[in-house]
């Protein structure tokens, strides 16, 4: 692993942090591509961008931090080293898009047109991530006998909690999937579906993923509901894909009868 990418004396570059920043830089440069050549203005996706980037990585600390308040009781500086890692996807996913969408419904833009536009960037941008999270040595698998199992350094979050085991990749699975999420979205685009259909592909397949790779993931007792053996995560996904289904529906519906009418 290679928690941190360089060094100047005390500070460094971490390879977390740096994934983050690629992972959103792509995403928005490409959004504001595909904006372009469809007749859209540029500079107000960017302008998405930076409202999605602050809220996503606002929403994911505060989620994680909710959920590891124990971490941080005594160490409430702690809470502002985001550099550290301490992230949750689905706070970031939440935030983001909750506010993404209020920017676009206050600037009177296509909300779902747009949402559908920047669909395959949010899978990009985890797929992204998902190796920073890798080299990081952060949201890593259980115990396995695969050959490709890894067995992370000490000096990460992995190393001390499974200290030599083998290990599940589930970032490098994680960052394999969305990447062929990212290009499956991609190619729905192109068919011309009714507005929200792309969106809503998104949120049912990943969230079917992200609700099986969890039976691989490694979590804290306390993820769990119960003695249920579901996490909360997976509670999200659910409900993720049943958001999707309805939406798909819905706008299928609505242009078949706009068709018929």
């Amino acid at each position: 692993m290679h928690r941190t990418i360089i060094e100047f004396g005390e500070l460094g570059i971490r390879s977390y942090g740096l994934a983050l920043v690629v992972a959103f830089w792509l995403a928005i440069e490409l959004s504001a591509r595909l904006a372009r050549r469809r007749g859209l203005d540029p500079v107000r996706i960017l302008d998405l961008g930076l409202v999605v980037l602050v809220a996503s990585l606002v929403g994911s600390r505060l989620f994680y931090v909710v959920t590891h308040w124990t971490d941080y009781g005594q160490d409430k500086l702690g809470i502002l080293r985001i550099w550290e890692g301490g992230l949750t996807f689905y706070g970031g996913l939440l935030f983001g898009v909750g506010f993404g969408m209020l920017y676009l419904w206050r600037r009177g833009m296509p909300v779902l047109g747009v949402s559908d536009l920047v669909a395959p960037q949010i899978a990009l941008g985890i797929a992204v991530a998902r190796i920073g999270c890798f080299l990081n040595g952060c949201c890593f698998g259980k115990e396995s006998g695969l050959p490709w199992a890894v067995v992370f350094p000490a000096d990460c979050q992995a190393g001390w909690v499974m200290p030599g085991k083998h290990l599940h990749p589930t970032q490098l699975y994680s960052a394999l999937a969305n990447l062929v999420l990212f290009v499956v979205l991609r190619r729905l685009l192109k068919r011309g579906l009714p507005q929200g259909v792309v969106f809503a592909a998104l949120l049912v397949l990943y969230g079917s993923w992200r609700f099986a790779i969890d039976y691989l993931r490694f979590y804290e007792g306390n993820t769990y509901l119960g003695s249920s053996g579901i996490t909360s995560n997976q509670v999200i996904s659910l409900a993720m894909i049943a958001v999707g289904l309805a939406l798909g529906t819905i706008q299928m519906k609505r242009n078949k009868r706009g068709a018929v009418a």
